[in-house]
């Protein structure tokens, strides 16, 4: 069977998809994204597609960048490279589909929420046969376990024992399905004009609920419902605030992963910080937390503000620590310390751009909202060198061809 144009652009976006959601070991090996980056190329090549002088110019900087990294640490890491390979396939893939791509989005995600509610009441009513089952081929293939027993994917679905009561749909945990949640709102508000008597809304606000999702609650709270009120006449809007607004309220007082959580780990953010000089638990992965994490990529930035360590990874504070392996979730600070100054606001002006073009192409506005998302999301989770993320930061690399 042959497939056209749009089923081609659709499948190249479920490999991004795919790799975004970070759920097994094929989807975070570096074979798996050369493999990618070689599919999308053949296809762009093959529709006679050009790279635009906006990304050649990118391609430019980031060479003289690392030129600079190198004089100062002396060497380069070989994840350099792949990091390149990421933009590169980003770029590409959002020049070919980006008419298309909160539609693609939106029906992904919605699929895959509606497939997840049926096996998460499975999982709450028999989590060990579920185990069995979603667990099948990594018990049966060696090559495919990843992380141990305590955690199993079949792509569509997720089980791990950190989350025995939390849906994490196809993603690698709970936060990050709440991610691609939150950002399939904010693409159907636009698909669908703002009406929130939508069955796609429904299944997303469903499968959020049964997350329990700090971040992901937040962003629907203080970013998605902004955006929703911002885009509706103001009689519209205001009587939304005024329904919301004290259901967010009451939620964020009374519901311990969110109110509680939240100010429980700003409070013990130094206790994460003291993980760096740990000597007493070797061997064992600690996590920084969003607030810990921060501190230290804040502590590294300090000492090279400017361009950041780049991929030079072993020169940052928290691979001080000894025979611990610490963890960090916060994708923000991390962009903050690989890229100093000029990634941040690189990071922010990329996705201004990105948001006013959508603006005008979709008529909506408040586009400013989504962005508010995306840097709460990546405050909770390393998610901005993933290939949905990226191709919004590359979206404004590219020469629009409009008919």
């Amino acid at each position: 069977m042959k497939l056209n144009s749009v089923q081609v652009n659709y499948s190249l976006f479920l490999l991004a998809f795919f790799v975004t959601a970070k759920g097994n070991i094929i989807a975070i090996h570096s074979i798996t994204m050369v493999f990618l980056l070689t599919v999308t190329l053949y296809f762009f090549v093959k529709r006679g597609f050009k790279v635009d002088k906006a990304f050649v110019w990118f391609s430019l900087v980031y060479l003289v960048i690392l030129a600079a990294y190198f004089i100062k640490f002396g060497y380069l890491d070989f994840r350099t490279g792949l990091e390149y390979i990421k933009f590169f396939h980003a770029y590409i893939l959002i020049k070919m589909i980006w008419q298309d791509f909160g539609r693609f989005l939106t029906k992904t995600v919605y699929v895959l929420a509606i497939i997840s509610l049926p096996l998460y009441f499975l999982q709450l009513y028999d989590y060990q046969t579920m185990k069995l089952v979603i667990g099948i081929f990594e018990r049966t293939v060696p090559l495919l376990d990843y992380r141990d027993e305590w955690y199993e994917n079949l792509i569509i679905f997720t089980l791990n024992d950190n989350g025995m009561y939390r849906n994490s749909g196809f993603a690698w945990e709970p936060k990050g399905f709440g991610v691609f949640l939150c950002m399939a709102l904010f693409f159907q508000l636009i698909n669908n004009n703002f009406k929130l008597l939508d069955r796609r809304i429904f299944v997303y606000l469903a499968a959020l609920v049964t997350t329990f999702s700090t971040a992901s609650i937040l962003v629907l709270f203080f970013a998605v419902l902004p955006f929703y009120i911002r885009n509706k006449k103001p009689i519209y809007g205001t009587a939304s605030l005024i329904i919301f607004a004290p259901l967010a309220i009451i939620a964020f007082l009374n519901l311990d992963f969110l109110q509680a959580k939240v100010i429980d780990e700003f409070n013990t953010r130094e206790k994460y910080t003291s993980y760096v000089d740990d000597t007493k638990f070797d061997g064992e992965t600690r996590s920084l937390g969003r607030f810990g994490s921060f501190l230290v990529d804040y502590a590294d930035v300090q000492k090279e503000p400017i361009f950041g360590y780049g991929n030079q990874s072993s020169k940052r504070t928290m691979l001080s620590a000894n025979d611990v392996k610490l963890v960090r979730v916060n994708g923000f600070s991390d962009f903050m310390a690989k890229y100093g100054v000029v990634g941040v606001l690189f990071l922010f002006a990329a996705l201004r751009f990105a948001f006013k073009r959508y603006e005008v192409f979709y008529n909506f506005s408040g586009g400013y909202w989504i962005i508010i998302g995306v840097l709460m999301i990546s405050f909770a989770s390393a998610i901005l060198f993933t290939p949905i993320f990226l191709m919004l930061l590359f979206f404004p690399f590219v020469k629009l061809q409009i008919k």
